[in-house]
């Protein structure tokens, strides 16, 4: 489990993630329960750098089986992925299992203090647990 702390802005910074990730040959799963700032990201994938694109769609569309790029606000509907990118306030229920599929997690944080603590908690919840 990865944190990123301190990001001006989250959904930029996201755009930047996976665009290095798959720029590795990785696969990305991105999730949060937040749909609108997961459609924000999801479109500001499409144009946050003028000359990038990186396909990517939702789970369970007609193109995910195409794109290394899948989001969803379901766990259960993510393929498994080399990364999964957490946008969500809260630990995802049942996370233990619920992150199995996935190779590394990155939980991004900004700036801002209704961020910040509750990515502690998320810290210290993954910490208990021994996540590395």
């Amino acid at each position: 489990m990865d944190f990123h702390f301190g990001v001006p802005n989250r959904a930029l910074y996201a755009c930047r993630l996976i665009k290095k990730v798959t720029g590795m040959g990785l696969s990305v799963a991105v999730w949060s329960t937040n749909r609108f700032f997961l459609r924000r990201v999801y479109d500001d994938l499409y144009r946050f750098e003028d000359l990038t694109f990186i396909a990517h769609a939702w789970a369970g569309s007609e193109h995910a089986a195409d794109c290394r790029v899948i989001f969803s606000d379901s766990l259960q509907q993510l393929p498994k992925s080399d990364v999964i990118v957490l946008l969500d306030d809260n630990v995802p229920q049942d996370w233990e299992k619920a992150l199995e599929p996935f190779g590394r997690a990155v939980d991004i944080v900004s700036v801002s203090q209704s961020d910040v603590v509750p990515a502690r908690e998320r810290y210290r919840t993954y910490l208990r647990a021994k996540v590395n």
